[in-house]
């Protein structure tokens, strides 16, 4: 699998794993809701992109904020490892829906999945959404998925 198609199923298993793992990340008495959904984005990554698209010994960027699980790191594993691979946001005109601007062609750092409400991106499904860092910018910027393509590139 590419790494377009392996963030694209990431996409479907967080739509569809979401409302079931909510209630149980709620009320844990040592993290807050927040850190403990990073925790499990950050393990879920790792074990299903990371490991999928890579080789031994080939680290991904973090996903999002990373995990607090870890002090000094914000991997869930091999938490000494630093990233050898980026993943990048490939526009070939698409609307950043966050900004309300059309682009015509881009390169972007992939932050994260997001979902998008009321001129916002949001934690919570659907994951049609790409968060990109722009950093020619200094802005963030939301892609719709079907807008855009994912390419990995050594750091």
């Amino acid at each position: 699998m590419t790494i377009d198609e392996t963030i694209r199923a990431f996409s479907v298993f967080l739509n569809n794993s979401w409302d079931t793992l909510m209630p149980l990340l709620s009320g844990r008495p040592y993290a807050t809701d927040e850190s403990s959904k990073s925790d499990w984005l950050q393990s879920n990554w790792e074990m299903l992109v990371e490991r999928k698209v890579l080789q031994l010994n080939e680290y991904l960027e973090v996903y999002g904020e990373g995990a607090d699980f870890n002090g000094k790191s914000s991997r869930i594993t091999d938490i000494e490892s630093v990233p050898t691979h980026s993943v990048k946001v490939l526009i070939d005109g698409s609307k950043d829906i966050l900004n309300n601007l059309e682009i015509e062609d881009g390169r972007y750092d992939f932050e994260r999945l997001v979902g998008f409400e009321n001129g916002f991106y949001t934690s919570i499904p659907p994951f049609n959404f790409a968060l990109v860092q722009d950093e020619g910018a200094g802005i963030e910027r939301v892609f719709p998925l079907e807008e855009i393509r994912f390419e990995l590139q050594l750091v």
